[in-house]
């Protein structure tokens, strides 16, 4: 005979199992080791005649298209290097807690981003050096 006790005890079991499951698949970092493809648009405004060593825009209003190689990560942090027509430039980042949010820092810029799924990411890079300032926004996307 089902009792009332048998039917709370057994949503509260269901909740538990269910709940568990969706935070230990929130609790997988992602890994981001690979090769991507750059896409973005941005601009850059200058200080003065030429734009910095480092810049991979061009121009006023601009397109970019680039590559950016994730070398290694340990956990949420992660090292690499972004390559341009016009650069080579180190990098460092980190996956936010959430493991959708990624944030990075370059030899004079930072980006912030959001991993959409484990082979592309949307991203909106800045940087304010002495000779420009420099915004962009686009997507990374892992070559397969």
């Amino acid at each position: 005979m089902i009792t009332v006790k048998k039917v709370v005890v057994g949503i509260a079991l269901f909740t538990f199992i269910f709940t568990a499951g969706i935070c230990l698949a929130d609790s997988t970092i992602p890994n981001l080791v690979g090769t991507w493809t750059v896409k973005t648009e941005g601009g850059v405004l200058l200080k003065g005649s030429t734009s910095g060593w480092k810049t991979h825009h061009a121009g006023e209003f601009s397109t970019l298209a680039a590559e950016a190689v994730v070398t290694k990560q340990e956990g949420r942090v992660l090292h690499g290097i972004f390559k341009s027509p016009k650069a080579t430039e180190k990098f460092i980042g980190v996956i936010g807690l959430d493991n959708k949010s990624f944030y990075y820092a370059d030899e004079d810029g930072t980006m912030d981003g959001k991993i959409i799924s484990k082979d592309k990411m949307e991203m909106i890079y800045r940087h304010v050096t002495a000779s420009d300032t420099v915004v962009g926004v686009g997507t990374w996307t892992r070559k397969k």
